[in-house]
């Protein structure tokens, strides 16, 4: 019987939860632990609890409109999250325990952050997946406020927002706009992260480390043709024909107008030589 690592089985538990039931932090715990070798959720878990306790007395005593300001002051004045601009690739910044250890990491573990302590005072916050950035959404009594935790909590406009995804799409149609401004599901947030790990490991040339990336990817969105594509080229690269082959013609069926479908049957038929010869 194939292996499968305890933080592997215990995050594919987790994700076929209902929705609203997914636990956000345990699962994002759960990628720390497998890429790492050694976690142990529950002591990181526990801190978010006891960051939620520690905020609540400020949260409680705000004005409904002051909340999200005592929350910002708490978790990036007092705390002192922040951004970690100085290196920026690190896997290290994709690890939850280690964000809640230095305080430092990316966009989105910053903004997993900011949700569960918000989910714990029960607060109406949600994530915001803009293009090249991600943000936290707090849904206060005069409308929607967007949170940076990356910036020390920094308050962006729902115009700024706008001007991002026009950046990143050369537009910003209003339907493109409202798409993107949904709140993203926890299993589309931890995606995400899983893609960011993905493309700092494909950098690094650590291909098993990205490949495992990819299958906990395609847990969570079976059916993206593009990260069945990723994995039958990396599956290749390693030398495991079979997946590759499976991947790939997978990818034909679910893409079949893709441009590059021509480039990937014919990679797929020297594959298939490879596998029959043994080479």
């Amino acid at each position: 019987m194939r292996y499968v690592h305890p933080a592997r089985a215990r995050f594919r538990a987790l994700i076929r939860q209902a929705e609203p039931q997914i636990n956000l932090a345990e699962a994002a715990l759960c990628v720390a632990w497998e890429d790492q070798g050694v976690g142990h959720p529950g002591i990181a878990l526990r801190e978010l609890d006891g960051l939620a306790e520690a905020a609540r007395p400020a949260v409680q005593a705000a004005t409904p409109a002051e909340v999200p300001i005592a929350l910002n002051r708490f978790l990036f004045d007092e705390v002192g999250f922040h951004g970690n601009t100085w290196n920026y690739s690190d896997p290290a910044n994709s690890f939850l325990d280690r964000v809640l250890e230095s305080r430092a990491g990316l966009p989105i573990t910053l903004t997993i952050i900011y949700l569960e302590v918000g989910w714990r005072l029960g607060l109406p916050v949600s994530g915001l997946a803009l293009p090249g950035h991600f943000l936290a959404r707090y849904a206060g009594p005069g409308g929607d406020l967007f949170v940076d935790p990356f910036n020390r909590g920094r308050l962006w406009s729902r115009a700024e927002c706008v001007t991002q995804i026009a950046t990143f799409y050369g537009a910003a149609p209003a339907a493109l706009v409202n798409r993107v401004m949904e709140p993203p599901t926890r299993r589309a947030i931890l995606a995400r992260l899983l893609r960011n790990l993905k493309n700092l490991y494909s950098e690094r040339g650590s291909h098993p480390e990205a490949l495992a990336a990819l299958d906990r990817i395609l847990l969570l969105e079976p059916d993206q043709a593009q990260d069945v594509r990723d994995r039958g080229l990396l599956r290749a690269r390693l030398g495991q024909l079979n997946g590759a082959l499976e991947d790939l013609d997978r990818y034909a069926r679910i893409a079949p107008s893709a441009p590059d479908l021509a480039e990937i049957r014919l990679q797929a038929r020297a594959l298939a030589r490879r596998a029959a010869t043994g080479n």
